[in-house]
């Protein structure tokens, strides 16, 4: 199943025109030397589809393969069609909800308990559209990571998540209230200090900034956020 949907998804479709080349693309020159256009390899919707549809049918017949079921929100996401990743992402986390230790990857075991293995795999999926860094994309981000949050409540991540999606939005409180939370599941982790940091000076609590930075170089005196958190704590000393 999983080879034969690999087969039709790169399968490229060759295409000669006169754009410019992208990554991967072949350059044409004219006889003089000069850029003339390119030779591209596309994927076909028809391609795309048959790869999806085996990989569908796979996920009746295999549940418990966890990378069947992320091979196939893949295709989606790669494709542009969210709806369906976001639907095939659902269907995969109830199942693993309902059989935690039954899922297997590539045939074995998890190496890794399910409600840590599966809201990270969440997080890889959402930083797909939060790396993106437009309204339309930060949506789709904050979606999966609402699924995060109701499925594993107990797992950090997907409060990060969407505390990162409330802070671009400038919506401060909310997002206060996200990495609270996520910082009551890890009370060690230094990120969410510091980013409940930065957030309260969002929000003029100084105070509280200055709370949360000392506690992130408490925890953490020579880490990768250290610097940060002592910079931020001499220009809160100026205030």
């Amino acid at each position: 199943w999983i080879t034969s949907a690999n087969y039709y998804f790169n399968q490229r479709q060759t295409n000669i025109s006169a754009k410019k080349p992208g990554p991967g693309d072949i350059r044409l020159t004219d006889k003089k030397g000069k850029l003339a256009g390119s030779i591209s390899f596309e994927q076909t919707k028809e391609n795309v589809k048959r790869a999806a549809d085996i990989l569908e049918e796979a996920t009746t017949k295999f549940p418990d393969r966890f990378d069947i079921w992320c091979g196939l929100a893949f295709i989606y996401q790669e494709t542009g069609v969210f709806d369906n990743e976001l639907s095939t992402l659902k269907k995969m986390v109830a199942y693993a909800r309902e059989h935690p230790a039954q899922l297997k990857w590539q045939g074995e075991p998890l190496n890794e308990p399910a409600d840590k293995f599966v809201p990270e795999k969440l997080h890889e999926y959402g930083l797909y559209y939060e790396k993106k860094e437009n309204p339309e994309d930060d949506k789709r981000w904050f979606q999966i990571s609402t699924l995060a949050t109701q499925q594993y409540p107990n797992h950090a991540e997907g409060f990060n998540d969407a505390a990162g999606y409330y802070a671009d939005l400038g919506e401060w409180q909310k997002a206060r209230e996200s990495l609270e939370k996520a910082r009551q599941i890890d009370p060690k982790s230094v990120g969410a200090l510091i980013n409940l940091g930065n957030v309260s000076v969002k929000m003029k609590d100084f105070t509280s900034a200055r709370k949360y930075f000392e506690e992130a170089l408490k925890l953490d005196p020579n880490g990768e956020y250290a610097q940060e958190a002592k910079e931020a704590l001499r220009k809160l000393n100026k205030k």
